[in-house]
């Protein structure tokens, strides 16, 4: 995941839940804080009462007055395939051998439809640029779902480069998803989006090759890890972090929701002689877990489930103490896609409670649907004695009282941003 930003009864091909990894050893926060349940009450409507015929009455025979034909009934909507789906890596959940998700066979078998699901998006911005073309001069993209964070999928969503969402296709969409990611203001009335999942941007580390746990974004800049740390390819989230770094290092005054250019200067010059000096070996997207897994990288700034998720025995992540950033991906349906119908009913099949905690149980990051985090503790209890894995999942007090969220840039910002970026990357 790249780029982040301000973020009915299961099928029995689901039965035996399936958790990705219980042996991480990491400096965890301890916590667990429970979701909100879901609540929907549902009204019985009256029958209307059937009128009665008057007595006949002597007189002339009536003639007879033409009745309108009665109104045929809609024809049902009957969904087509493949659906095909961008997603970011580490994003969905795996049967043991990992190869194919339990989740996606059951929407598969249950509405008779083939899915080509593709790992295809490493950052938000390289991916939009590959279907840019296609949405400016109004083509099918290719694509019938993608899931992009929120600021991008904010500005797709403005261009008109999205369809419109049947609600009443997407009934547990309506009812299920939490409060506080309703009413958007690039969306408030989720006519193009709902959440995909919610994660944080915080450091990651391999423990056994830092020797030592990490615990700060300034342990990514320690010497002994030099030409072994990455930062991410995304502005938003390298600047975001590091800047939180030096305001906690009296280096920058302002929090990351008041960042001028002035800020993003500093911020580039406080990393440029470590780019320089190559400390910082490269910026990245989904990568790093390559180069986590090569052991091309020790220390890197990454989100927060892909190392629990699909990352080595001893790849950790931790909240940092100066700060970490939660965003939202989200899912969209790219305008002239040729299956609509069928991502709407993807939409509504992933909005069932307990297919979100298997997504999130083996994802392990933050379901976006009331009531999941109960379904989670009853696939899982040993998550509560698990304070690193639960942390992931349900992100405790003290870590949600120091988080922060993306804010929106003007396009001129954004331009000033990224080439200070691009100084620091070559790209």
């Amino acid at each position: 995941m790249s780029q982040r930003d301000p973020v009915r009864p299961l099928s029995s091909a689901l039965a035996a839940p399936i958790t990705r990894r219980r042996m991480l050893q990491g400096s965890a926060i301890v916590g667990v804080s429970a979701f909100l349940a879901a609540c929907q009450a549902q009204a019985t409507p009256t029958a209307e009462p059937t009128p009665t015929a008057p007595p006949a009455t002597p007189g002339p025979t009536p003639v007879a007055t033409p009745t309108a034909a009665p109104t045929p009934e809609p024809t049902p909507q009957v969904p087509t395939g493949p659906l095909n789906f961008a997603n970011w890596p580490a994003y969905i959940d795996l049967n043991e051998e990992e190869t194919e998700s339990p989740t996606l066979e059951a929407f598969k078998a249950k509405y008779g439809v083939d899915v080509n699901y593709v790992e295809d998006i490493q950052d938000n911005e390289s991916f939009v640029a590959t279907i840019r073309p296609q949405l400016q001069a109004g083509l099918d993209t290719g694509w019938d779902l993608i899931v992009l964070t929120d600021w991008t999928a904010a500005k797709i969503v403005a261009a008109g480069w999205t369809e419109k969402i049947d609600q009443a296709n997407v009934p547990n969409c309506v009812a299920n998803l939490r409060d506080e990611l309703r009413g958007l203001d690039w969306d408030p009335n989720q006519d193009y989006h709902y959440p995909w999942q919610s994660g944080a941007t915080g450091v990651g580390y391999n423990s056994t090759k830092t020797g030592r746990d990490l615990t700060k974004v300034a342990d990514l800049f320690d010497p002994a890890f030099a030409g072994k740390a990455t930062l991410l390819e995304s502005v938003q989230d390298t600047f975001a972090l590091v800047g939180l770094m030096m305001k906690a290092q009296g280096k920058l005054e302002h929090d990351p929701e008041e960042y001028t250019l002035e800020d993003a200067q500093k911020i580039h010059d406080e990393i440029k002689p470590f780019v320089e000096s190559g400390h910082v070996r490269g910026f990245t997207g989904n990568e790093y877990l390559q180069d986590f897994g090569s052991g091309d990288t020790w220390v890197a700034i990454v989100w927060s489930g892909d190392l629990a998720s699909s990352g080595g025995e001893n790849d950790v992540f931790v909240y940092p103490e100066e700060g970490s950033f939660i965003w939202t991906d989200n899912m969209l349906i790219p305008k002239g896609a040729q299956h609509k119908y069928t991502a709407e009913l993807y939409m509504n099949f992933v909005y069932d409670v307990a297919i979100a905690a298997e997504l999130a149980n083996w994802i392990y990051y933050i379901s976006p649907v009331k009531g999941a985090g109960d379904k989670i503790l009853e696939l899982d209890p040993s998550l509560a004695d698990d304070p690193y894995l639960a942390s992931l999942l349900f992100p405790p007090p003290e870590v949600a009282a120091k988080q922060h969220t993306f804010v929106a840039q003007t396009q001129d910002e954004e331009n000033a941003f990224n080439d200070l970026l691009f100084d620091l990357t070559g790209q």
